[in-house]
């Protein structure tokens, strides 16, 4: 190896977390569950104790945005990425109706019915507020903002599905 051209990353593995590589395969194994990876051609993987090394051959730019992408994921195993979404109005309503589906009751004249990929975990507070969980942070932004996304918010009146620390500028109505 040219170390001219040898970039090296240090990530630090959690306790809860345990790495197993073969080859270009890589799992990530913890309580909740287990993640699969595939190691990039210009990078390469070894651990030393609790530390996790990565060498980036070349700079290569795919082999950063993956280890941004790995560092992600191992922060996600270790403390779950969240997301919460309020449902406001009258009438909107949610319930869990088993583990991988939710539905929503977002003022149309049907419930909508709405499944949960396995990477991810919904709770539902009061009927009103959803909790997403997830290791996978691309996951969780996807699955949040298609939830939001199934009904428009109503800027007049304040109503629809909004992420918890979102503000809403509502608009005066017209003056007759």
């Amino acid at each position: 190896m040219n170390t001219k051209n040898l970039e090296t990353k240090i990530i630090f593995l959690p306790k809860n977390i345990e790495i197993y590589k073969k080859d270009i395969n890589i799992l990530l194994k913890t309580k909740t569950g287990s993640i699969k990876f595939k190691l990039p051609k210009n990078a390469n993987l070894y651990q030393k104790n609790s530390y996790l090394f990565i060498d980036i051959l070349n700079n290569d730019k795919n082999a950063k945005t993956w280890e941004i992408i790995f560092r992600n994921v191992i922060n996600g195993c270790s403390r779950q990425y969240l997301n919460r979404l309020i449902l406001k109005g009258v009438g909107y309503k949610a319930f869990l109706t088993n583990t991988s589906n939710v539905e929503l009751k977002i003022g149309y004249s049907h419930s909508i019915n709405y499944s949960i990929p396995n990477s991810v975990n919904i709770d539902v507070f009061k009927n009103l507020i959803l909790q997403i969980n997830s290791p996978l942070k691309d996951s969780l932004g996807s699955i949040s903002a298609s939830i939001k996304g199934l009904k428009k918010i109503d800027i007049y009146k304040g109503k629809g599905i909004l992420y918890k620390r979102e503000k809403l500028n509502l608009k005066t109505g017209k003056k007759a």
